[in-house]
């Protein structure tokens, strides 16, 4: 179904609807050049795979027993809000893009644009730090001996650099290798959830109550983790959007993905923290890879579940790895829809002539992780650097989750002025948790040497992040 403007405009709108419509028909032109792959099971275990990050069960655990209450909250709040959004633009503006196309027809394309950027280095500074998973996981794998991997930068910095060679040949691919890989993805993150859930019934004594009905002790503490465990870990349904032109029917797929992921993805939150709790004190957790702790934990020394232990950290390293095939993918399609619309050079658009992949987008994303990733590892330990690329890359998702909202509260859809009044209520409701969110982005979690150097560190990427967007969209145009 093609997007649908206001037709009761002034002269001016409708000037304003004709450009619209055309650079709409410009869009689906350049979408013709690329593949459909993907379809509603693939759309499905991916909102799976890009939602349910491994790590925040680490931070929800944090709060006790009572993070089932904040849980709630956070879906109350934010989660439901935005699957609301998210199903009300897609099924309007179903172009390869996502949240950029929403944003530029809706508000500006200077709005859509530096929504673009925002969210191209959300992703890129998020994964940036793969290196230090991978040797926390190969550490667990090996056992107490291998340690001193989780504190090795170079090391680490080899790490990184084999992990996104990898990704990178995946994804000059395509879509038709890629599906298969982050649809195993999402499979293995619900069987390993599953997994740390069925260790429940082992009937083993708990590090304490995985469980409490109360509200936890009002703190900035207490505020913080929410702000993390409603907006990092509950985000995610837009993502898919981005591949609207590669998908199958996207104005329907899209919008059924949402619906049917939504519920299970809430659960295996809570029971996967639950879990957590069972196994390990909550003053000793990690909040890098923290089902590769709890796993590490709570199966027993015999041979046979030291194999499967072994096992599940492997899957979960896997796990790990399609994500991120699935977001340097999102990233690399994103300079290509700017380079359609000149706001980026056309150099970006370029198409590999047998796999129809943006296979120059793709190698500036992975390089720019490499950089991001050498840069995290300076002066710093390595918990304190994944912490500042996380909450620097959480800001800048938050500011495009603002203009993603925006678009619900300001835009005109068909007939109506705006969106329908409900939506645009939970809309305000999203926002303000996002608001939330971006100024506690500069508070951290774990004790650091100096806790306004951190601050420092993570407003300062993100202002100029945001400073080099402009200047580079002020170029171009």
């Amino acid at each position: 179904m093609p997007p649908q403007f206001s037709t009761t405009l002034p002269a001016k709108g409708e000037a304003l609807l004709e450009m619209k419509q055309r650079e709409i028909a410009h869009t689906r032109e350049q979408s013709a050049s690329l593949r459909k792959e993907l379809r509603l099971v693939d759309l499905v275990f991916l909102q799976v795979l890009l939602i349910v990050g491994l790590p925040w069960v680490g931070y929800a655990a944090m709060l006790g027993g009572s993070h089932v209450v904040v849980w709630l909250a956070a879906i109350a709040l934010f989660y439901l809000p935005l699957a609301g959004t998210v199903i009300f633009l897609s099924r309007r503006i179903p172009l390869e893009g996502g949240v950029y196309q929403w944003a530029r027809l809706g508000l500006s394309p200077f709005a859509g644009f530096q929504a673009a950027w925002n969210y191209s280095f959300f992703l890129i500074l998020f994964y940036a730090a793969s290196g230090s998973l991978v040797a926390n996981s190969v550490s667990y794998l090996l056992g107490p001996g291998a340690a001193w991997m989780t504190a090795n930068k170079p090391l680490i910095l080899a790490l990184n650099a084999s992990f996104f060679a990898v990704v990178y040949v995946v994804n000059v691919r395509g879509l038709h290798l890629a599906r298969w890989v982050t649809s195993a993805g999402g499979i293995l993150v619900i069987a390993l959830y599953l997994l740390i859930v069925g260790l429940l019934a082992r009937g083993e004594p708990m590090a304490q109550p995985p469980l409490a009905l109360a509200w936890p002790a009002f703190s900035l503490l207490t505020v913080n983790l929410f702000s993390k465990m409603a907006f990092n870990a509950l985000s995610g349904f837009e993502q898919v959007a981005i591949f609207a032109g590669e998908c199958h029917t996207p104005e329907r797929n899209i919008a059924r993905s949402v619906w049917i992921a939504a519920p299970g993805i809430a659960l295996l939150y809570i029971l996967g923290t639950c879990a957590l709790l069972a196994y390990t004190d909550r003053a000793h957790i990690d909040l890098i890879a923290p089902i590769a702790q709890i796993l590490g934990a709570s199966l027993g020394a015999s041979r046979l579940t030291a194999a499967l232990n072994g096992t599940a950290i492997l899957a979960l390293l896997f796990a790990y790895f399609t994500q991120t095939v699935a977001c340097v993918a999102q990233v690399s399609r994103l300079p290509m829809v700017a380079g359609w619309d000149g706001l980026l050079p056309s150099w970006f658009s370029a198409l590999h002539p047998r796999f129809r992949t943006p296979v120059r987008s793709l190698g500036v994303v992975v390089a720019a992780c490499l950089i991001f990733g050498a840069a995290s590892l300076v002066q710093v330990g390595e918990q304190e650097a994944a912490q500042i690329l996380i909450a620097a890359g959480m800001a800048c998702s938050g500011l495009y989750y603002l203009t993603m909202f925006a678009v619900v509260l300001w835009g005109r859809w068909e007939s109506e002025e705006h969106a329908p009044w409900w939506l645009r209520v939970a809309a305000c409701s999203a926002a303000g948790v996002t608001v939330l969110s971006v100024g506690m982005q500069v508070v951290p979690i774990l004790d650091v040497a100096r806790p306004w150097l951190f601050a420092l560190k993570v407003g300062g990427a993100v202002a100029a992040i945001n400073l080099a967007g402009a200047w580079v969209y002020r170029q171009r145009r």
